[in-house]
């Protein structure tokens, strides 16, 4: 562990040391034994620094250290400061936690024949109906483990169809205090399955919030899961999010992560195939604010034969905004038939616009297509001069086609009412 992320270290322990203090007795239980570990090796590990590749271009540990001298932890939230809270209008069921604290009275869980949706508000909870195992290397991963006290266990059972969308909604507020928030999910999507569930992060308060979220998917034989993640986050928030998805034969995974803001996101992603002819479709969009960072890593794992995997990434960075890709695809030796396909492609609006990019491929087996790639680049001048030339003024050819490069991955989606939500905040975004 490096002196540089001591002192966050420290009011980590600390509030490990709280949490300790609300097991009443109960310290010497499989769940929390499970915890004591996790942080035990979170505290060996430390907070990845820039000495670590996989966070190289994104000081999350140091943005830690400079903001954060405590936390408020699971804070009471007022009902004066829920009164001003505004959910996005949504279809279907609504999960809502705010500051890490499920909320009741924002939440809307309807009836739905095949699915089981357990709510945990307590750490007791909580381990009944998550894994009690590390499902990431990445040190955020057990520190989640270690200090999460609330989440949501969602079961589709076999052959269930849920025609309504199941939604998760986290909002972070830090008017009163720094505040860190430690959700920790599950969903298992049984045989013949279908379901389709968002997550969306929204942030605001004026001081520093921490939101470090995981979830495990679990996709049996032939289920099909679409997933999308919108983060709408403030600009003093930092969060990082691990999301491991385990699928097996013939399943079939549509994921979509889109975000718009935030000091520093970290989206971790980890897919592994462990089945036959299954098929993974990964799609991203993000725009960072000004002084902001986004950072996509993506792991895609073939380990069995005749699989299908296609990834498009794609960024639009403004002045003084960062944005990092780092995409991998394995292919085992006992992959073969494999095709795998990764793509990243990047509009720079500025001078002072960066993108940090690595698409990767690791083949072990012989009999695969594979390919990957990147582009990055400013805006089209042909394609601008093709639009002024028929009367269209430069700002409006410009938000012209920085929709039409946004629409390929939006396109995707689903669920009407997620759509609608995200062209929403792209046109205020690109209207700034």
């Amino acid at each position: 562990m490096s002196d540089q992320n001591s002192t966050i270290i420290d009011v980590l322990q600390q509030q490990f040391v709280e949490l300790e203090k609300q097991m009443n007795g109960a310290t010497n239980t499989e769940a929390h034994m499970a915890r004591k570990s996790a942080f035990g090796i979170f505290k060996e590990i430390g907070l990845p620094g820039r000495k670590d590749e996989e966070y190289r271009y994104t000081p999350l540990a140091k943005q830690l250290e400079k903001d954060f001298d405590g936390f408020v932890a699971n804070p009471d939230i007022g009902e004066s400061t829920l009164a001003k809270i505004q959910l996005p209008e949504l279809s279907g069921t609504k999960i809502v936690f705010v500051n890490g604290v499920y909320q009741e009275a924002l939440s809307n869980i309807a009836t739905l024949n095949g699915a089981e949706i357990n709510i945990a508000s307590s750490q007791k909870d909580l381990m009944k109906i998550t894994s009690l195992n590390l499902s990431s290397n990445d040190a955020f991963s057990g520190l989640n483990l270690a200090l999460a006290s609330s989440g949501v266990s969602i079961r589709v059972a076999k052959n269930a169809v849920i025609e309504e969308s199941i939604h998760i909604i986290h909002i972070t507020n830090s008017d009163a205090s720094c505040v860190m928030a430690t959700p920790r999910h599950e969903i298992t999507i049984g045989e013949n399955a279908q379901a389709t569930i968002a997550e969306i992060f929204i942030g605001t308060g004026a001081q520093s919030s921490f939101t470090n979220s995981a979830m495990d998917i679990s996709i049996a034989n032939n289920g099909l899961l679409n997933h999308y993640k919108v983060g709408m986050d403030g600009d003093n928030n930092l969060r990082i999010d691990n999301t491991n998805c385990y699928q097996q034969n013939n399943s079939v995974l549509n994921t979509i992560n889109m975000n718009f803001g935030g000091k520093i996101i970290r989206n971790n992603l980890n897919i592994i195939l462990q089945g036959e002819y299954c098929e993974s479709n990964l799609d991203g969009l993000y725009l960072p604010i000004a002084d902001g960072n986004i950072d996509n890593h993506t792991v895609v794992d073939h380990t069995m034969p005749n699989s299908n995997s296609n990834e498009l990434y794609k960024g639009i960075i403004g002045e003084n905004a960062t944005a990092v890709f780092n995409g991998k695809v394995f292919v085992r030796k006992d992959a073969q038939k494999t095709n795998a396909f990764q793509s990243n492609k990047n509009i720079l609006l500025s001078d002072s616009s960066t993108i940090n990019t690595k698409p990767q491929l690791e083949i072990w087996a012989d009999d695969v297509k594979c390919s990957h790639g990147c582009t990055t680049g400013q805006m089209d001048k042909e394609q601008l001069f093709y639009l002024r030339a028929r009367g269209i003024d430069e700002r409006s050819a410009q938000k012209l086609l920085l929709n039409a490069f946004a629409e390929e991955v939006i396109l995707k989606i689903k669920d009407e009412k997620i759509k609608e939500l995200v062209e929403g905040v792209l046109e205020e975004k690109i209207n700034k």
